[in-house]
């Protein structure tokens, strides 16, 4: 009997404005990037080379996408389970016209196992993973021995990992 792997979160939905739905329809096929399509290729991913960040859980976005438009010269990608977010993400970078910037729909383990090769990040941001409070959901952190080992080949030397959390 196979076990269900214990995921870092669960979904709330909530409800999606036509904006956002629009925006998944209108722009995926561009900016959005599939697990299934396996290892990446920056180079052919985006119209220049230059460094990689990746953000882990952009929630809604808007730091993401402020941070890909004042940086023109760093290549983003965020991944993200929201889908809400991911629309909205999706809507303001379209709108902005940005090259810098593509996104996952999926479970970040799934992403680094599948779909960053080794030492193809120069960043990787996770800003405030683990909001599981109390000691029952500690199976639920993100931050933990076994996650950092999976995304460390993923790393580039003098790579930056940074973390922020309360």
């Amino acid at each position: 009997m196979h076990k269900r792997e214990i995921r870092s979160y669960v979904i709330r939905e909530g409800r999606m404005t036509d904006g956002q739905k629009r925006a998944l329809e209108d722009h995926w096929s561009a900016m959005g990037l599939e697990v299934d399509d396996g290892l990446i290729d920056a180079r052919r991913l985006f119209s220049v080379e230059q460094p990689l960040t990746l953000e882990i859980g952009f929630g809604m976005g808007d730091s993401l996408f402020e941070m890909a438009s004042s940086q023109p010269l760093v290549n983003f990608i965020g991944v993200e389970v929201h889908r809400p977010g991911v629309g909205h993400l999706l809507r303001l970078s379209a709108k902005a016209g940005l090259s810098n910037l593509r996104v996952f729909s999926a479970d970040s383990v799934d992403v680094i196992k599948r779909c960053l090769p080794s030492e193809s990040l120069d960043n990787v941001q996770i800003f405030f993973p683990d909001p599981w409070h109390k000691k029952k959901h500690n199976k639920r952190r993100l931050i933990n021995p076994g996650f950092i080992n999976l995304l460390a080949p993923c790393l580039k030397t003098q790579a930056v990992l940074h973390i922020a959390t309360d």
